[in-house]
């Protein structure tokens, strides 16, 4: 078979324009696998199956994200919120009532060579392994990858019943390759898979893509952290108590999500108290934060309490060429800090940004592939 006649199949809920870790990775590979073999991609967040590369742009275009969250009353009702954290921690995610029925429509088996599984939500994974397995019993034959962006029981923020520990474990053991992002989740994954199973391919991003600034001192000392913050994993409150008691003028600029739980109780009580310290957007494009992080002098990277799993947002902050100052929540470098205001930049955490240049990346997907 020519490589060119290989089919395959992508399954994903994340895509752009979603700025989204899973989307990121799903985006890269779609455009890249696509230019090598016949690519069809199922998306659960738009509901939406694209068949080639030439209908790409196209149909994608028409998914432009809101500037804004609309959350209604209903929703911020205690009993709902209550409700929905009760059905999640029996089903594992909503997206397996909300999006499952899509996949089971849409995943036709017979068609492909090889299916790639794109995770977390871990619900994608859960309906593919079933797909698999059901197409192996008739005498079916495919290659499969599933692709983890983090680790699922055990990892989350959220608190799932007991028996996704097996269920997770029989997932890994129907696809042929579980791929993940850095070294050090494997010890993790040999609790659910065989090691030769596991590959280890981290995110592939296309740098031509982006553009940074030229940098020039701020004025007033500037630094920004962007991304998603959890309780309990990356907290930010006890910074800003930090940054509260310091008798010096900074900037300080956030890009996040302005809903939830961390945003309604922490944030917004700071915004208050800090001023004109600090600045809250919504996330902006990948393209544009990286050209507003190289702007600034430095970036703040909270750090995750486990070792499987590793931000994105680092490579996006290797990218902008700004010093990194790299902490966790409950354990604040002051001295550090102060260093890092006044321009001493030592001890700033390093990311070798060329190890996720996609051209690599996806030539290691093509060897399981292959």
């Amino acid at each position: 078979m020519k490589k060119k006649e290989l089919k395959l199949l992508i399954v994903t809920h994340w895509f752009y324009p979603k700025q989204i870790p899973r989307a990121f990775r799903a985006y890269e590979l779609y455009k890249r696998l696509s230019q090598r073999y016949h690519v069809d991609i199922l998306i659960g967040d738009y509901k939406e199956k694209i068949m080639d590369s030439e209908k790409y742009e196209y149909k994608i275009s028409k998914y432009i994200p809101s500037e804004k969250l609309k959350i209604t009353f209903l929703a911020n009702l205690k009993i709902i919120q209550l409700l929905k954290k009760v059905i999640e921690y029996f089903i594992g995610e909503r997206y397996l009532i909300t999006r499952g029925n899509f996949f089971i429509k849409n995943i036709d088996l017979h068609k492909y060579d090889v299916i790639i599984s794109i995770g977390l939500p871990f619900y994608i994974h859960w309906i593919v392994a079933n797909k698999i397995k059901n197409y192996k019993k008739s005498g079916g034959e495919i290659r499969s990858i599933s692709d983890w962006g983090d680790p699922f029981v055990g990892q989350t923020t959220k608190k799932i019943a007991p028996y996704f520990k097996n269920i997770q474990k029989k997932v890994c053991e129907i696809f042929d390759y579980i791929v993940i992002p850095t070294e050090k989740a494997e010890a993790y994954y040999l609790n659910y898979t065989f090691k030769e199973k596991i590959k280890i391919i981290p995110q592939g991003v296309d740098f031509s893509r982006f553009k940074i600034e030229t940098y020039k001192k701020n004025k007033i000392p500037h630094f920004i952290y962007t991304g998603i913050f959890y309780e309990k994993i990356r907290d930010p409150e006890n910074f800003f108590k930090f940054l509260v008691e310091l008798n010096k003028e900074f900037l300080f600029t956030i890009y996040t999500i302005k809903h939830g739980a961390i945003y309604n109780k922490v944030i917004k009580k700071y915004e208050q108290i800090l001023g004109k310290k600090l600045e809250v957007y919504d996330l902006i494009s990948r393209e544009e934060c990286i050209k507003q992080l190289s702007k600034s002098d430095f970036l703040i990277n909270i750090e995750n309490e486990t070792s499987t799993q590793i931000p994105s947002k680092l490579i996006d902050y290797g990218i902008s060429g700004r010093p990194i100052l790299s902490f966790r929540s409950g354990d604040i470098p002051k001295e550090k800090f102060l260093q890092f205001l006044n321009g001493n930049y030592q001890g700033a955490k390093k990311i070798d940004i060329s190890r996720y240049d996609i051209n690599t990346i996806i030539d290691e997907f093509i060897k399981i592939i292959e």
